[in-house]
C-alpha cells in the first residue's frame, strides 16, 4: 500500500495527467502559467524525495492529486510548505485519483507499521471508490449523494479512531457541499464519539492545469493545519 507501482521508475517529466495542454481545464491559463514544473517520483512511486530510514518523527501527508500537487512546482505543494514551516520532514503520500477507501487503508497501514505522531489527510472526492483493488471515479453499483456520504463516514470513522489525525477535504468533494457537514454531523453522532472536525478551505488561486490549487492556497492550508496540529499536540 505504501507504494504506487505504476509511478516507480518513471522518467522525469514536465507534464502529468490533466496537467498538460491537451487535458488541462483552461488552455489559456495553462499557456500563461510562468513557473517551471517537473514531476519526479521516488523509489516508492510518490512525488517526494527519498524517505529517511528513521520515520519516527516524520509527518505523514496523505491524499490524492491535490496532495501530489498536480499543476504545481514540487516545492510549492502543501506538504513541502508544511515541512518548511515546521522544520520537520513531511512525507508526501499523495496519489492521483485516489479514493477515500484507499486513503483509509493507507492510513491504517501507516499507523500499524510506523506508529506516527501526526497524519494529515486531505480526503478525496466522495464519489470515488476502490473496486477490485483499483481506484475508480465512482462505483456504478453504489452511486448517489447519500451513498457517497455513507461510504465517506465509514472511512472517516475508522481513520479517526486512530490518534493524531488532522482532516481536510478537497474542494468540491461532493455535488452538494452545502449539506455535507449536516450529513456528517448526523451520521457521526450515531457513533457517539467525538471525532475531529473536517477542515474546509477556500481556493484562491489555480495551478497550471486549471483545476488544482496553487501556492497561495497551499500556504493557507499549512496555516490551517498548524492551528489544528496544536490542538492534537495538546
Amino acid at each position: 500500500m505504501l507504494k504506487i507501482p505504476n509511478r516507480i521508475g518513471l522518467p522525469e517529466s514536465e507534464y502529468s495527467g490533466i496537467d498538460s495542454l491537451r487535458e488541462c481545464h483552461d488552455r489559456k491559463h495553462f499557456l500563461n502559467y510562468s513557473k517551471k514544473i517537473s514531476y519526479r517520483y521516488n523509489s516508492r512511486g510518490f512525488r517526494d524525495h527519498e524517505w529517511p530510514q528513521d520515520l519516527s518523527e516524520v509527518i505523514w501527508c496523505v491524499g490524492d492529486s491535490f496532495t501530489v500537487g498536480l499543476g504545481q512546482p514540487f516545492e510549492e505543494t502543501w506538504p513541502q510548505l508544511l515541512e518548511k514551516k515546521l522544520g520537520r520532514r513531511c512525507l508526501n503520500v499523495g496519489e492521483d485519483g485516489c479514493s477515500n477507501d484507499t486513503l483509509s487503508m493507507r492510513i491504517q497501514e501507516i499507523s500499524r507499521l510506523y506508529k506516527p505522531k501526526h497524519i494529515i489527510v486531505m480526503w478525496s472526492y466522495l464519489s470515488r471508490r476502490r473496486v477490485n483493488n483499483v481506484n475508480v471515479h465512482h462505483d456504478k453499483k453504489s452511486f448517489g449523494f447519500k451513498e457517497d456520504v455513507t461510504n465517506f463516514v465509514k472511512n472517516y470513522a475508522i481513520v479517526n479512531q486512530l490518534p493524531n489525525i488532522v482532516n481536510l477535504i478537497v474542494p468540491n468533494a461532493t455535488t452538494r457541499p452545502d449539506t455535507l457537514n449536516k450529513f456528517l454531523k448526523k451520521l457521526l453522532n450515531k457513533e457517539k464519539n467525538n471525532y475531529p472536525k473536517l477542515l474546509n478551505f477556500q481556493v484562491i488561486d489555480l495551478a497550471r492545469d486549471g483545476l488544482h490549487f496553487d501556492v497561495n492556497t497551499s500556504t493557507n492550508i499549512t496555516k490551517l493545519i498548524c492551528e489544528n496540529m496544536e490542538c492534537v499536540d495538546k
